[in-house]
């Protein structure tokens, strides 16, 4: 049986930045980690973003796609990421907001948990008699948004992940530089939508 195939995608408005940093122990930890035992209901995303900067309801996209010989047992689905502004920000991960900064945590949708819960199903399945199929399982960011009071100076963006209920936030993603995108394009910050 062929392992479950992990993508990690990283991207900002479809640019990759190359500032960004992944550490060592996320590696590590992600290397353990199987899309198909997860539960799409505990896990989280959070987001600290500097001042002026915000992230939206569908800012954060997560993929989980399954391909065989078998076209019927194929499927790619995007689940949306929305912000949920009660959940309460853990002691662990205030520790890290610098002056101006916020988080904001999201996570997917009960209607969207329940559909990856039934796309893990149906892999299982399918591998039960079969040896083939590879699958993904990505985490991106489309977009963001920012307002006037965002400056260039202070523009690095951390991702955190929770798997579990019972375990921590830990950094997925760390120093994004939001005007360094597509390799040090010059216009990424024009690139970067104003908040309505």
């Amino acid at each position: 049986m062929k392992i479950f195939k992990i993508i990690l995608v990283i991207a900002f408005m479809t640019l990759i930045t190359a500032c960004t940093t992944i550490p060592l122990s996320t590696m590590y930890k992600m290397r353990n980690f199987s899309p198909l035992t997860v539960d799409p209901q505990q896990l989280l995303v959070a987001v600290r973003v500097p001042a002026g900067m915000k992230v939206r309801d569908g800012d954060i996209v997560i993929d989980f796609g399954f391909k065989t010989p078998k076209p019927e047992a194929n499927f790619k689905h995007q689940f949306l990421v929305q912000v949920n502004p009660d959940y309460p920000i853990p002691e662990k991960l205030k520790e890290d907001i610098q002056d101006n900064e916020h988080i904001s945590v999201l996570q997917r949708s009960k209607e969207d948990a329940l559909k990856m819960i039934q796309a893990q199903q149906a892999v299982k399945a399918y591998r039960e008699n079969h040896d083939d199929g590879t699958g993904s399982f990505g985490l991106k960011i489309e977009s963001a948004c920012r307002d006037e009071g965002f400056s260039q100076k202070n523009a690095l963006l951390n991702i955190y992940i929770k798997l579990k209920d019972d375990e921590d936030f830990f950094v997925f993603i760390q120093d994004m530089d939001l005007t360094t995108l597509d390799n040090g394009d010059q216009d990424a910050f024009d690139k970067i939508p104003h908040c309505d």
